[in-house]
C-alpha cells in the first residue's frame, strides 16, 4: 500500500483509497475463470491518478496496491464467504450479511452477478493469509493515520474514493449523476462536510446524488463517528464520465476530473 503524509501545512483531512489497486499476483491470475479487462471490471480505475495523492497536497492519503478482486479492504474481515471458502468458518463470520450473499465478502466471490471469479474453494489458511498481509495492515495504517491527524484538529474529515458501474445507477429515475455522496444517511457526517463537497463538484457541473445506490461501505461505516470527532464521507464517481467501461481505456473527462478533485482538496484544506 502507498501511505502519503504531508509535507507542511497539514490539514486534519485524510483521503482512502481502497479499490484502486491493479496487482493481480500471478498465482490468482493463473486461478480465476476470468481474464484481462473482465477481471479488472471491479477495479476503481483510475481513481488515484485522479485524486493524485502526494505529500504537497497537505493531506493524509491511503492507497492500496493489491486489487479488491483478491483482497477487499472496504468490507468487514468477519464477511466470509461460506461458498467460497472449504472448511468451517469463524463462529463471528458475517456470513449472511447482504454484501456477502451478493457474493462481495472480503475475498470476492464474484466480479459481477454473472462472473464468478474462482474455479474452485480457497482454504480458510489461504484467506487468512490475505487478510493478514492486506487487510489488517490497511486498517491499522488508516487507524494511525486519523490518529495523527486527530492531533492537528478536530474535526477530522475522512474522504472514501471510489467509482462505481454505470449499471448502478441503472433503477434511478432521472438524470444520472456524475457523482454519489454517501454518509450513510446522516450517521458518518454531518450534512456541512455533505454541503462542502457538492458545492465544489455541482460549481464544476457535476450532477450529484447524496446515498443511492451507495450510501457508503464499511469504512465510512467503521470510522465515522462524528460524536468522537471524525467525519467520513465516501465519494463514488461515474466510469462513463472519465472512462470506456469496456475497453478501461480513461478519456477527455480524467483530466477534467483531476483538476476538480485538485480544487476539492484545497477547499477542503483551506
Amino acid at each position: 500500500m502507498d501511505v502519503v503524509r504531508p509535507h507542511a501545512a497539514a490539514a486534519p483531512v485524510v483521503f482512502s483509497l481502497p479499490h484502486s489497486g491493479r496487482y493481480y499476483p500471478d498465482s490468482f491470475v493463473a486461478e480465476a475463470r476470468q481474464k484481462g479487462s473482465a477481471l479488472r471490471s471491479s477495479e476503481d480505475a483510475y481513481v488515484d491518478d485522479m485524486v493524485g495523492l502526494s505529500p504537497d497536497l497537505g493531506v493524509y492519503g491511503l492507497a492500496c496496491r493489491y486489487a479488491r478482486a483478491f483482497c477487499d479492504v472496504n468490507r468487514s474481515p468477519l464477511e466470509l464467504d461460506a461458498r467460497l471458502i472449504r472448511g468451517e468458518l469463524p463462529k463471528a463470520a458475517l456470513a449472511l450479511s447482504a454484501r456477502v450473499k451478493a457474493g462481495f465478502g472480503v475475498i470476492a466471490r464474484r466480479l459481477s452477478a454473472d462472473q464468478e471469479i474462482y474455479r474452485s474453494p480457497l482454504d480458510m489458511a489461504e484467506v487468512n493469509r490475505r487478510l493478514d498481509m492486506i487487510h489488517g495492515p490497511y486498517h491499522e495504517a488508516l487507524q494511525d493515520l486519523l490518529i495523527e491527524a486527530g492531533r492537528l484538529a478536530r474535526p477530522v474529515v475522512l474522504i472514501d474514493w471510489h467509482s462505481m458501474p454505470s449499471s448502478a445507477l441503472a433503477s434511478l429515475t432521472g438524470p444520472r449523476p456524475d457523482i454519489v455522496l454517501g454518509n450513510r444517511h446522516g450517521d458518518s457526517c454531518g450534512d456541512w462536510l455533505v454541503r462542502k463537497v457538492r458545492t465544489v463538484l455541482e460549481g464544476a457541473g457535476l450532477r450529484v446524488g447524496l446515498n443511492k445506490p451507495f450510501a457508503g461501505g464499511y469504512i465510512v461505516e467503521r470510522y465515522g463517528r462524528p460524536q468522537a470527532g471524525v467525519e467520513a464521507l465516501q465519494i463514488e464517481i461515474n466510469r462513463t464520465i472519465y472512462m470506456d467501461e469496456a475497453t478501461l481505456e480513461p478519456h477527455g473527462g480524467l483530466d477534467r476530473l483531476r483538476g476538480v478533485f485538485r480544487s476539492l482538496t484545497r477547499s477542503l484544506v483551506e
